[in-house]
């Protein structure tokens, strides 16, 4: 089974501590675990803008890890 990962990521910033992000494909449940490793390793710095893309092929080549809030300073 494949699903759109949704969660959040530890961030630098004035105004928040977490930033809510997703995969921009579905990944697979073999993944998933990997994925939650990953994630919980990632610091981001703001400012970031939804949409963007935080890590490119994120579990594989082409699924990306994307912003899905606006982040100021």
């Amino acid at each position: 089974m494949e699903m759109i990962l949704t969660t959040t990521v530890k961030i630098t910033s004035e105004t928040s501590h977490l930033l809510p992000v997703k995969t921009d494909k579905p990944i697979s449940d073999e993944k998933l675990k990997k994925a939650m490793k990953r994630i919980s390793k990632l610091q981001l710095k703001a400012p970031i803008v939804a949409g963007d893309i935080v890590l490119r092929n994120f579990t594989e080549k082409g699924i990306n890890l994307v912003s899905t809030k606006t982040v100021e300073k």
